[in-house]
């Protein structure tokens, strides 16, 4: 499970109540969550400002990709 997940959870949102908060589809959230779209600083400091967490505790700082790469299983 990707940190922005972890930490959306953690804030005790679903993905259609935190993307209602960002203004943003629930799909792309999730898009973002799994690592399949980078965003713009500005983004990723609403998203971790929600969720109660610095965005470089979910995001790495070049073009904000999620910070851990998933893990695949065998």
């Amino acid at each position: 499970m990707s940190l922005p997940k972890k930490a959306r959870i953690a804030a005790g949102f679903t993905v259609e109540g935190a993307a209602k908060e960002l203004n943003i589809s629930g799909g792309y959230l999730s898009q973002i969550e799994n690592g399949q779209r980078q965003i713009d600083s500005k983004r990723a400091d609403e998203i971790a400002k929600l969720y109660g967490c610095e965005k470089d505790e979910i995001f790495l700082p070049k073009h904000y990709a999620i910070r851990e790469v998933l893990e695949r299983s065998s």
